[in-house]
C-alpha cells in the first residue's frame, strides 16, 4: 500500500493576454522529496531559466500532470474562482481515474481558491475511495513542494504558448498590462484593427481608458454579489 501527493496551482489570473492554466500533479511522497532537494520551489521565485529547467525536471522525474487551459471568451464570462473551482474538479476527477489502486491514502495540496474549499473538498472525498487528506491554503506554493511543482508547470506551460502568440502578433511584452510594452501593443494593435485578437480579456476594465471598443462588461450573477451590495439601497 502506498500514498500519493496531489498537487494543483494556477498561472495567469491577472494578465489581460492569454489563457489562465490550471495544473495538477500527482506521484508519490519521495518523488516529491526529490524535487525539494533538486530546489523546486514556488516559480514566482525562479528565474524563466530556472522554470523551465525544473520544468523538464518535474515531467521527467514520473509525476503525473494534468493541464487545464481555460481561455479568454470563458473569463470574460464567467466569475474567475468559480472557473478555477470547476478546473481543480475536472483534474481531481482526471487523476483519480489514473491513480494505483493499491494506494492507501491520497494527500491534496491546493492553492487558496477564495469560497471555494467546502465544495472542493465535499466533491473530492465523492471521487476518492480512499482515505484522503485535504489541504488548501493561501501561499501553498512556498508550503508544499506538489504545489511548488503545479505552479511552474503551469507558468511554463502558459508562458510556451505566449512564446508562440508573440511570434505570430509581434511582441506584446509580459501580457500585464503594467508592462509598457504591452500596453504599447494593445494600443497599436487596437488603432489598426477594429476586432481585438481572440488571446486579449475582453472584460479587464483597463481596455474602457485604452482600447474602449473592444471592452465588454462581464455579467454577474447574483451569487457573484457582495454582500455589502444586497445592503444597498
Amino acid at each position: 500500500m502506498r500514498a500519493y501527493y496531489i498537487g494543483i496551482d494556477e498561472a495567469g489570473r491577472g494578465p489581460l493576454i492569454g489563457d489562465m492554466v490550471v495544473a495538477g500533479v500527482m506521484g508519490t511522497p519521495s518523488i516529491f522529496e526529490k524535487l525539494a532537494l533538486l530546489g523546486v520551489k514556488d516559480s514566482k521565485l525562479l528565474s524563466p531559466s530556472e522554470r523551465l529547467r525544473f520544468y523538464k525536471t518535474i515531467i521527467e522525474s514520473g509525476v503525473f500532470t494534468v493541464l487545464i487551459y481555460i481561455p479568454p471568451h470563458l473569463l470574460d464570462k464567467e466569475n474567475l474562482n468559480s472557473l478555477e473551482e470547476k478546473a481543480i474538479i475536472k483534474i481531481l476527477n482526471i487523476l483519480s481515474h489514473i491513480v494505483n489502486r493499491e494506494a492507501s491514502e491520497i494527500h491534496i495540496f491546493i492553492d487558496e481558491v477564495k469560497g471555494c474549499s467546502k465544495n472542493i473538498e465535499k466533491t473530492l472525498r465523492n471521487i476518492f475511495k480512499q482515505h484522503v487528506y485535504f489541504t488548501m491554503e493561501p501561499h501553498a506554493d512556498t508550503k508544499y513542494t506538489a504545489v511548488a511543482a503545479a505552479s511552474i508547470i503551469a507558468k511554463v506551460s502558459r508562458d510556451l504558448n505566449l512564446i508562440v502568440l508573440r511570434r505570430v502578433f509581434g511582441d506584446f511584452g509580459s501580457g500585464y498590462i503594467t508592462d509598457p510594452d504591452t500596453k504599447n501593443w494593445v494600443l497599436e494593435y487596437y488603432n489598426s484593427h477594429i476586432t481585438p485578437p481572440l488571446f486579449i480579456r475582453r472584460s479587464w476594465r483597463v481596455l474602457r481608458k485604452i482600447a474602449p471598443l473592444w471592452y465588454i462588461t462581464k455579467k454577474r450573477k447574483i451569487s457573484d454579489r457582495s454582500l455589502l451590495e444586497y445592503t444597498k439601497k
